[in-house]
């Protein structure tokens, strides 16, 4: 049975909770191509294509984590449950009176309500539907790989990859639909098997280096690619290189997987601050679900202060804005998970 307290886990939940805040403070510049400085809409896009591996980290820690795990169905669910179901009923209820009456948003009604069977409240929920998904198939992933050599693992991987990436990639590319059935596997379950397979190997230097290679690459096919499709299309934002499913972004999310691994494993000082790193990974889905009312706060000055990328220079303005939203979203969590009952809704 795994450990939860493993200090490169920790680590990268940190590094991935910091990353969604990323790319959501980065964005706004993203949609204003032909209305500021190419410089500042370079800037957001290299800020947010370095922070596309922030959800991918997110599905890779869960299967390393869970995959390998034993425990009965029952205590499964229960756990997930209380875990991830009730704070997202609880947040999604809280978003929608947030965007109603904060936002000024569509009046609240009945649909509004049974709505959240199958989408979200508020757009960074969707993040949660796509886990609970995964969370209903571990169970049965589980046997497949507990019973399965690690070349049959590699094959699963190699398929998931060509499924969800490589033939809609060509599909993009050549304008023709594959007939191909490759249905039975889909959407994010191969970062699941990365993690299980990349988790429980020992990362050695030379393995970190490729790692980094590919990882700077992968950047920069991102930045690259999203600039170009942007600028094809007139400055209308093209975001298909941003999408977690696509090749860039699976191979820089394992890549910056396994680079992360080391550093954290070979790096004292993460071993040397447990508490602070532990205290940090432990707020990191709290962060996640509060970041945006920060965010809004920020730009409306509510703190005394307006913060945004658009604020200024977007070198300057986007990591203010991300420390500043983090460092809140940090406390306001840290000081919730303190308070009994409350506490439940803060995973």
């Amino acid at each position: 049975m795994k450990n939860n307290d493993i200090v490169w886990v920790d680590f990268i939940r940190v590094v991935a909770s910091f990353f969604v805040v990323l790319v959501h403070a980065a964005a706004p510049l993203l949609y204003r191509y032909n209305s500021i400085s190419i410089l500042n809409w370079w800037t957001g896009n290299a800020y947010d294509s370095a922070a596309r591996i922030c959800v991918p980290l997110f599905f890779i820690t869960t299967g390393y984590l869970l995959l390998e795990k034993q425990e009965t169905v029952k205590d499964y669910f229960t756990k997930r449950i209380n875990k991830i179901l009730i704070p997202l009923i609880v947040w999604s209820v809280l978003y929608i009176f947030w965007q109603r009456y904060i936002e000024n948003g569509e009046p609240v009604s009945f649909r509004t309500f049974y709505s959240l069977f199958l989408s979200p409240a508020y757009f960074h929920l969707w993040f949660f539907y796509a886990i609970i998904g995964l969370y209903l198939y571990i169970p049965i992933l589980r046997i497949l790989i507990q019973y399965s050599p690690k070349e049959l693992l590699y094959y699963f991987i190699a398929l998931w990859f060509i499924a969800v990436s490589v033939i809609p990639f060509t599909e993009k590319v050549t304008h023709i639909t594959s007939l191909i059935d490759l249905n039975m596997i889909s959407g994010f379950v191969g970062y699941l098997v990365i993690g299980y397979i990349f988790g429980n190997i020992q990362i050695n230097k030379k393995q970190s280096i490729q790692a980094l290679f590919v990882a700077l690459v992968c950047l920069i096919i991102t930045m690259a690619g999203t600039f170009f499709l942007t600028a094809r299309n007139n400055g209308e934002y093209n975001g298909y290189f941003y999408d977690y499913l696509s090749p860039n972004v699976i191979l820089y999310s394992t890549a910056a997987f396994i680079l992360l691994k080391y550093i954290a494993e070979n790096t004292t000082i993460f071993s040397n601050q447990k508490k602070i790193l532990k205290a940090l990974s432990s707020a990191s889905f709290g962060i996640y679900l509060i970041h945006p009312m920060i965010l809004f706060g920020l730009r409306a000055g509510w703190f005394g202060f307006s913060l945004s990328a658009l604020s200024m220079n977007a070198i300057y303005s986007v990591p203010l804005t991300v420390f500043f939203t983090f460092g809140l979203s940090f406390l306001i969590v840290f000081l919730l998970q303190k308070i009994p009952f409350i506490r439940n809704f803060v995973p």
